[in-house]
């Protein structure tokens, strides 16, 4: 009975357990994943007001074993959300025991599907499902023990919207595998990764490590491949950064990260990043900018201008440690890349607009301090680059193109006083050549740099020279060789310096207003340059100057060309005199040593005369020394030439513009006069026939007064004709020629000049004028003085004197005429001209006696007329000494009666005298009388001054072997303007 008992025992028991196994299979098998079916829907839809659904669930209670399929969450508006195909657990029940914790051996999730979206506004679709108020509070310092063995992600997808940006972006990461081995919460356990997948419009990640999540740790290798640059920038950064990018990137890496004590690191070793195919362009061109791209333009397949293109770009050996903020890396290097820039009208590059902008950080947020970066690279590598920049600041715009560009640097660092060795070249619009070589320091900023630039061609700035001139520049190079440094001082400000040589070749400029040569020179070099730009201290020993050229005009209305051909300064004053505000320590200081001109030539032309002019100066030699912006340096001027391949032309003195002193002396020898014929018709109306002239010109300007010599020295001079000039001077120039030559046919003049600066009408022109006006107005005032100079005579040859009432030459005034005839026989081409004078007050009284007895000729005439017979001319009669006594007595009793008396013998006589007819002085007496009252005759003075003339004429002719036709009588002249009293006849010259 007890063994019965036992064995029922066992059956109930057995029961018991069959029936526990019975219900737990149904349970698992059938009523958990139909509950779950039907409720987890219900469920996620309390929770999250979501609607989704179970396709179906599985579960094995024995092997505990769960496999979800079709699954599906929707989003509100009834869009996908998440889903997948299948999602299977396989738990160990034993080792969940035996560990105490959860232990997975396999989940696999197959075919998920996420879709994460971004509206306008910047919310994520899934915002709703964080809920605080919903979240369950725990304990973050307690962790569920779980350990996954496995872990399988099968072509996941990942599909990506967003509206955000300006340009709403879409795109699908598929597909997505993964793999972890060895997940878990325990620590210091790491799991196994492995993930790789792919983005629909190109790119792969692929990530192969390991992990742990106490601590947060990872380590393994990460590679990026075949990402486009576009699809970054439409995704992430489109509205920060106004560029179009072309091209893929490509990233490799190992690396380790972990987080510890809330401190984050990540190293990275062997990494490399590569870009290839890149372009960068303008996401937006208005289109008068499109319209303004050359044919030659690079364009993008979209239109938009490329910016850079770079076939590749890539850096190798990236060494990285966040914490310690370390950064290093073996190389860097591009090649055939090409950059194109270009400033805008205002002023602003192009690259300004793309960039983002920094925001200004509130100063209540200002970032902690964080300790300095430390960058090395070993080598810095361009090969073949490219540049093309175009000025659009300028009316037309210039391109200038720098091709191939190779750079190198090695060694870089930014750690204090690492230098870092660079070379630098590349083409510079086709025909250059720049060069630089040296080494550069970060922190403190400095750098030592041997610069070598060739062949440079000036004429592509022609537009800058079209901002101030009217000049083409036709032809010109550049050379610079020399070395820079580069220091930063104490007040943050880098003093730059620059020492070596420039040089200037084959300079050729032609002016828009008549296409001629302007200004040109074979060969310009300046050496020995010294020049502190921080300082404004530029310094060189020699400029030298080979076949200088330059064309002056002076235009009809006496303006120089320089005016047309340059342009105005904008804040250039009128009048005044104009003061610099810029303070003195802020203007540039200099110093030039000297400067050498070899074989300089100019042409000079002058429009502004009757007769335009034109010159050539060749063959100028010589140089200025002693050039500087110190207030006492006085500039030395030394240079030779010619003018017209014939006259030497010697250029000496000393200059000081800063205290506006001036000492230069001009030399002129042997110039052909017949070369300047203009200024002689502008200046006296007259051609030069033949001449030389030779000219020593010293001008002197000191506390602005002008003193200035002109010594003239002028050979074998001859006018030519006569050109009509109502500006010409009023000055017999014939004649005063031929009284400035001397015995040898020289004419010499020396004629000073002096003005003051300050006055508002000072004219160098006027002032030369004045001054040979004067100095020939000497001559001609004062021609017998001229003349008598040429014989060495002191005497004045202008006047013959003779006694009153006579045209007999004293043994005086015959010297006097030996001296003219001696000079005039050295002037062939000078005329005498005699005026002979009479003076009344002088001659008439010395001449009345004969007026007295013409009168008594003719009482006699009329008495024998009256007796008839033949009739007699007065002149022919002829007075006896009685009839002249005779007709004298009876004339004065007739004219003064009372001053006679008839005495007792019938006689007269003077009343109250006893003077009678047989006395002289009653014969004296009435003849003073008589004479007296006999008023002056006119043409008996001009007879005697006619007399004077002649007798004059006659020796200069008879005596003195001067022929005829070069002696003229004059009319004559009664009572002329004299000086003194003495009894003159005057005396002029004259030529033809």
């Amino acid at each position: 009975m007890k063994i019965l008992h036992i064995g029922a025992k066992f059956k109930i028991a057995a029961l018991i357990v069959g029936s526990l196994l019975g219900i737990y299979t149904m349970l698992g098998f059938y009523l958990l994943p139909t509950l779950v079916k039907s409720k987890l829907p219900a469920l996620i839809l309390q929770e999250t007001g979501r609607n989704a659904s179970v396709a179906t669930v599985r579960f094995d209670p024995f092997s505990l074993r769960l496999n979800l399929q079709g699954f599906q969450l929707q989003e509100r508006n009834g869009q996908l959300f998440v889903g997948f195909d299948d999602f299977f657990v396989d738990v160990n029940g034993l080792q969940s025991f035996s560990q105490k914790a959860l232990v997975i051996d396999k989940v696999v999730l197959s075919k998920p599907v996420i879709r994460i979206a971004r509206d306008k506004q910047g919310a994520f679709n899934f915002k709703d499902l964080f809920s605080n108020n919903n979240a369950a509070k725990q304990d973050s310092s307690k962790t569920f023990p779980l350990n996954i063995v496995k872990l399988l992600l099968a072509e996941g997808k990942l599909d990506w919207e967003d509206a955000y940006f300006t340009n709403p972006e879409q795109e699908t990461i598929y597909p997505i595998n993964a793999t972890i081995e060895n997940l878990t919460t325990l620590a210091d356990k790491q799991l196994s990764l492995g993930l790789s997948m792919e983005l629909k419009s190109g790119g792969k990640l692929e990530w192969q490590g390991l992990a742990g999540l106490k601590p947060m740790s990872s380590s393994g290798h990460i590679k990026l491949d075949n990402v486009k640059l576009s699809r970054i920038r439409s995704l992430a950064l489109q509205d920060l950064v106004n560029l179009d990018l072309q091209g893929y990137e490509q990233l490799e890496a190992d690396y380790e990260a972990t987080y510890v004590d809330n401190k984050f690191n990540v190293n990275v070793s062997q990494g490399k990043f590569e870009l290839h195919d890149l372009q960068v362009s303008a996401t937006a061109l208005d289109k008068a900018e499109l319209n303004s791209l050359s044919a030659q333009t690079k364009l993008m397949p979209s239109g938009h201008k490329a910016l850079v293109t770079m076939p590749k770009l890539s850096v190798q050996g990236i060494v990285f440690n966040l914490q310690n903020h370390e950064l290093t890396i073996k190389s860097v290097a591009a090649n055939d890349a090409d950059f194109k820039a270009w400033l805008n009208p205002e002023g602003t590059l192009n690259y300004e607009s793309l960039l983002p902008v920094a925001k200004t950080a509130d100063s209540s947020d200002e970032p902690a301090q964080q300790a300095p970066w430390t960058v090395n690279i070993d080598n810095i590598v361009l090969n073949n680059g490219g540049l093309s920049f175009e000025d659009r600041t300028l009316k037309k715009p210039v391109t200038m193109t720098a091709k191939p560009i190779d750079f190198k640097l090695t060694n870089f660092s930014n750690k204090a006083g690492a230098s870092l060795p660079f070379q630098f070249s590349t083409g510079f619009n086709k025909s250059g050549l720049i060069k630089l070589d040296g080494n550069a320091v970060v922190q403190p900023l400095s750098a030592q740099v041997a610069v070598n630039v060739e062949g440079v061609e000036l004429e592509n700035f022609q537009a800058y020279v079209d901002k101030f001139a009217r000049l083409d520049v036709i032809d010109g190079k550049v050379a610079v060789s020399g070395n820079v440094s580069v220091i930063k001082s104490v007040q943050d400000k880098p003093a730059i310096k620059f020492a070596g040589n420039t040089k200037v070749v084959d300079f050729l400029t032609r002016d828009q207003v008549k296409n001629k040569d302007f200004i040109k020179w074979g060969s310009l070099a300046l050496s020995g340059i010294d020049a502190d730009l921080s300082a404004n201290q530029y310094n060189a020993e020699t400029l030298v100057i080979d076949k200088p050229y330059v064309r002056v005009v002076i235009k009809k209305d006496k303006t120089i060309n320089f005016n047309d051909i340059m342009f105005a300064e904008p804040n250039k004053r009128e009048t005044g005199t104009y003061k610099s505000a810029e303070p003195e320590a802020q203007k540039p200081k200099f110093r030039l040593g000297r400067i050498q001109i070899t074989d300089g030539s100019s042409d000079f032309s002058d429009l502004s005369l009757i007769l335009p002019f034109a010159a050539q100066v060749k063959s100028l030699d010589g140089g200025v020394s002693d050039i500087s912006s110190e207030r006492k340096s006085t500039i030395k001027v030394d240079l030779k030439g010619n003018a017209y391949d014939l006259a030497p032309v010697d250029v000496k003195g000393e200059i000081n513009p800063n205290q506006g002193y001036y000492n230069v002396q001009i030399n002129f020898t042997g110039m052909p006069m017949p070369l300047i014929s203009s200024y002689m018709v502008q200046f006296a109306g007259y051609k030069v026939e033949k001449g030389k002239m030779s000219l020593e010109l010293n001008y002197k300007v000191a506390d602005r007064v002008l003193t200035a010599s002109n010594n003239i020295l002028i050979d074998r001079f001859e006018l030519g004709e006569k050109v009509e000039n109502p500006n010409a001077v009023s000055l017999p120039l014939k004649l005063a020629v031929a009284l400035m030559k001397d015995s040898d046919g020289k004419i010499r003049m020396h004629v000073p000049i002096t003005g003051s600066l300050e006055d508002p009408k000072f004219s160098i022109t006027h002032l030369i004028t004045d001054a040979l006006v004067n100095a020939i107005s000497r001559v001609i005032t004062s021609p017998f003085h001229a003349l008598a100079s040429l014989i060495g005579s002191e005497e004045d040859l202008s006047t013959i004197s003779f006694p009153a009432g006579s045209a007999e030459l004293d043994k005086q005034q015959i010297g006097k005429l030996d001296d003219l005839v001696k000079a005039l026989k050295t002037r062939s081409e000078l005329k005498l001209e005699i005026k002979g004078a009479a003076f009344q007050e002088q001659d008439w009284p010395a001449v009345s006696d004969d007026a007295l007895y013409d009168q008594l000729k003719r009482i006699k005439a009329a008495e024998i007329n009256q007796q008839g017979g033949r009739k007699i001319q007065p002149e022919y009669v002829v007075i006896s000494d009685q009839d002249y006594r005779r007709l004298m007595e009876q004339l004065f009793a007739e004219k003064f009666p009372v001053m006679v008396e008839k005495t007792l013998l019938g006689t007269l006589r003077l009343v109250g005298s006893k003077a009678d007819t047989n006395t002289d002085e009653f014969y004296a007496v009435a003849k003073d009388k008589l004479s007296a009252i006999i008023k002056p005759e006119e043409q008996r003075l001009k007879n005697l001054a006619a007399e004077r003339a002649q007798a004059i004429a006659r020796y200069i002719v008879q005596k003195g072997g001067i022929p005829n036709e070069r002696v003229f009588i004059l009319d004559t002249a009664i009572d002329p303007i004299r000086e003194g009293k003495e009894i003159v006849s005057l005396l002029s010259l004259k030529v033809d």
